[in-house]
C-alpha cells in the first residue's frame, strides 16, 4: 500500500512539475496561449527563412536587406503572435483549452474555430 501511495506521489509531482517547468503555469489556457504563439512565431521564422535562402540568389545585398527587416520584424512578429494566441484563447472554457492542447501536442487533427461555452 505505501508502494501505491509513493508512486502515486510521485506521478502526481511529475504531472504538476511538467507544466510548470515548460510554461511556467499549470492553467491549460496559459498553456494553449504559450504554445499557440511559439508555433506561430516558429511558422513566422521559417518564412522568414525562406526569403533568406531566396535572397542568395539576388547576391548579398539581397541578404542584408533581408536580415535588416528581419531583426526590425522579430519583435513585431512576437507581438503578433501573442496577439493571435490570446483572441483564439480567450473565447475558450478550460475544457475547451484542454482538448485543444491535447490535440495539438498529441498531433490530432485541427479544429474548427471554438464553439461557444454551453
Amino acid at each position: 500500500m505505501k508502494f501505491v501511495l509513493k508512486a502515486f506521489a510521485v506521478v502526481l509531482v511529475i504531472a504538476i512539475s511538467v507544466p510548470l517547468v515548460t510554461y511556467r503555469t499549470v492553467s491549460p489556457c496559459s498553456m494553449l496561449k504559450k504554445e499557440l504563439a511559439l508555433r506561430a512565431e516558429q511558422q513566422m521564422e521559417a518564412v522568414g527563412e525562406e526569403l533568406r535562402m531566396r535572397a542568395e540568389d539576388y547576391g548579398e545585398e539581397a541578404e542584408q536587406i533581408v536580415d535588416d527587416v528581419s531583426e526590425v520584424a522579430e519583435p513585431v512578429v512576437e507581438g503578433l503572435a501573442a496577439g493571435f494566441a490570446a483572441a483564439r484563447v480567450q473565447r475558450m472554457s478550460t475544457g475547451q483549452c484542454v482538448s485543444e492542447l491535447w490535440r495539438i501536442k498529441t498531433g490530432g487533427e485541427p479544429s474548427s474555430a471554438p464553439r461557444a461555452a454551453r
